[in-house]
C-alpha cells in the first residue's frame, strides 16, 4: 500500500482533524458520486457517504494501513446502499406494475373481491419457481435481493422469473377478460 495511504489511516486512526479533513476532501466528491450511481438519489447518496464516514470515524481502530482506504470507503458505499435498500423496501418497477394490474382489472369497487380471487387463481397456475419467487416478492414483501441470497440464485435470475410471472398473468387477466 502506499505510503500516503498508511499515513492517511494512522492519523485517522489517532483522531487528527487534518488526516479526517484529507479524507473528506479526497472522498467524498467521488463516494457522492458512486452513491448516486447506485441510488439515482441526490439526498439519498448524501445520505450515504455522510454515513459511511460517521462508521469510518465510529470504527476508525478498525482500519488497517495494509489496506486501501478508498477501496474501504467504496465498500462501505456500496453496503450502506444495500442496507437502506432492504430496509426501505421501496416500491420497485415490478410492484408498481402489481398494483397497475389491480387498478387495470377494475374500476367498480364491489368487484374486487372477484377479482382478487382470479388474480390468486392465476398465481396458483403459475410455474412452480416463478410461483415461489413471485410469492416471495409480492406477498412476501422480500425484496429481490433478499430472494436471491434466501434462494441461492443470482439476482437477474429472481429479475426473469418476476418478470415471467407478471407476463404471464397479464396475458391470463387479459384473455379472461375477454
Amino acid at each position: 500500500m502506499s505510503l500516503n495511504n498508511k499515513k492517511l489511516i494512522e492519523g485517522l486512526k489517532k483522531n487528527d482533524p487534518a488526516a479526517w479533513q484529507q479524507a473528506v476532501d479526497e472522498f467524498s466528491d467521488n463516494l457522492y458520486a458512486y452513491a448516486i450511481s447506485l441510488s439515482s438519489n441526490h439526498e439519498l447518496a448524501s445520505e450515504i457517504v455522510q454515513q459511511v464516514f460517521v462508521n469510518t470515524f465510529e470504527a476508525k481502530h478498525k482500519l488497517n494501513p495494509k489496506y486501501s482506504l478508498k477501496s474501504f470507503l467504496y465498500r462501505s458505499v456500496f453496503n450502506k446502499f444495500i442496507d437502506i435498500y432492504r430496509k426501505k423496501k421501496s416500491m420497485s418497477a415490478l410492484h408498481e406494475q402489481y398494483y397497475f394490474l389491480l387498478e387495470q382489472m377494475t374500476s367498480d369497487k364491489n368487484e374486487m373481491s372477484e377479482k382478487l380471487e382470479l388474480i390468486k387463481r392465476k398465481i396458483e397456475n403459475l410455474p412452480g419457481r416463478t410461483k415461489e419467487i413471485f410469492c416471495l416478492s409480492k406477498q412476501g414483501g422480500l425484496s429481490n435481493v433478499e430472494i436471491s441470497e434466501i434462494l441461492n440464485i443470482s439476482l437477474k435470475t429472481v429479475e426473469g422469473h418476476i418478470t415471467k410471472a407478471f407476463k404471464l398473468l397479464r396475458n391470463e387477466l387479459i384473455s379472461s377478460k375477454n
